[in-house]
């Protein structure tokens, strides 16, 4: 995609203006991977794989999004997940993105909300706009349309065909 460097850049810049996020992915609000911004694993940590990190997200926003139906709480903004060692926080990066932090315990939960949420912006902007573009080319032309009798009539014996009448054998 052609707007991933302006969105690994994206990723890059949070994490050097938030220490404490100690990783970032952008992702489809399919699960599949945009960009990603998570360094390797500490000693004794284990490292978030980006694949199965962006799937995990799809799944959590299928939920989201039905929790927000049910509650009439109007369209997907963010979810925050606050576990005993840190966060997991997605923010919606437009209609077709979605942006997941992986944060210490320690953060300030004011900071993530408002950094995540410029960068999720800026994030759709990014898409959205690589989108629009891909949009506006011209379609590829359609084939010719299919002027053969319906199937139906195609498979039926050769005498009902000149006959013209249809009916189960």
């Amino acid at each position: 995609m052609a707007a991933e460097a302006g969105v690994v850049e994206e990723l890059r810049g949070l994490r050097a203006r938030v220490p404490r996020v100690g990783g970032a992915l952008a992702a489809t609000v399919d699960g599949l991977v945009l960009a990603e911004d998570i360094p390797p694993a500490q000693a004794g940590q284990r490292q978030p794989e980006a694949e199965p990190l962006a799937a995990l997200t799809a799944a959590a926003l299928g939920l989201a999004f039905r929790m927000n139906e049910a509650t009439e709480r109007g369209a997907f903004r963010e979810l925050l997940i606050h576990g005993e060692l840190g966060y997991v926080a997605t923010y919606a990066a437009g209609p077709a993105a979605v942006l997941t932090l992986l944060a210490d315990e320690n953060i300030n939960v004011g900071r993530l909300h408002l950094e995540g949420r410029r960068t999720a912006g800026r994030i759709g902007e990014l898409v959205g706009h690589v989108q629009r573009s891909t949009a506006a080319r011209p379609a590829p032309e359609a084939p010719p349309p299919d002027r053969r009798p319906p199937l139906e009539r195609r498979r039926q014996p050769l005498e009902r065909r000149r006959r013209g009448t249809q009916g189960s054998e």
